[in-house]
């Protein structure tokens, strides 16, 4: 997802996210409760498909403050990422009239209602939520012993700035702040 509003983004990234997504949404929830041949194979089909989309477009805003995370918290990659996502996804379709994107950021989230068969971005938001509590993705930072309000700016220190630029709503550290406390 986080390729297909990347600043670097392509008509061929767009695609290889895309239909990563479909895969993955197809196949992703019956991985988890009851990984087959099948559905293993699909899912690494996605998998491809996402890597070749990322090679293109890189990656964005949840991905650079999931570094952080990682290396303060010693939460695994992947689930780092998550723990911002949602807020970064409605930061940016909030505010899409600031993109300085070439590409119609609207019609990129329009991909994601479509794909996600969603009217708009908090039933977006809600079905990525079921993915993640069926993934088991904690996201209570309390829970996972995560301290930001103490350790804030470390972890504005941390931020992969080449990452975040990628975004299509350009973030200073105050944006950070407010998406992430």
């Amino acid at each position: 997802m986080e390729s297909i509003i990347s600043l670097k983004s392509s008509n061929q990234s767009v695609l290889f996210a895309t239909d990563s997504l479909k895969l993955s949404l197809k196949y992703f929830p019956n991985y988890l409760k009851s990984p087959t041949i099948n559905n293993c194979k699909y899912m690494s089909i996605a998998s491809n498909l996402a890597g070749k989309a990322i090679n293109i477009s890189k990656t964005t805003a949840p991905h650079a403050v999931s570094y952080p995370f990682s290396s303060i918290y010693n939460i695994s990659h992947g689930h780092a990422v998550s723990l911002t996502f949602n807020k970064f996804l409605k930061f940016n379709f909030i505010n899409e009239k600031s993109s300085i994107s070439s590409f119609d950021l609207k019609k990129r989230y329009s991909i994601f209602f479509k794909i996600f068969k969603v009217k708009n971005i908090n039933d977006l938001i809600f079905k990525i939520d079921l993915l993640k509590k069926d993934a088991k993705l904690e996201n209570d930072y309390e829970k996972l012993g995560i301290d930001l309000d103490g350790n804030i700016d470390k972890f504005l220190n941390n931020i992969n700035l080449l990452r975040l630029k990628n975004n299509p709503i350009q973030l200073n550290k105050n944006d950070i702040k407010k998406i992430i406390l």
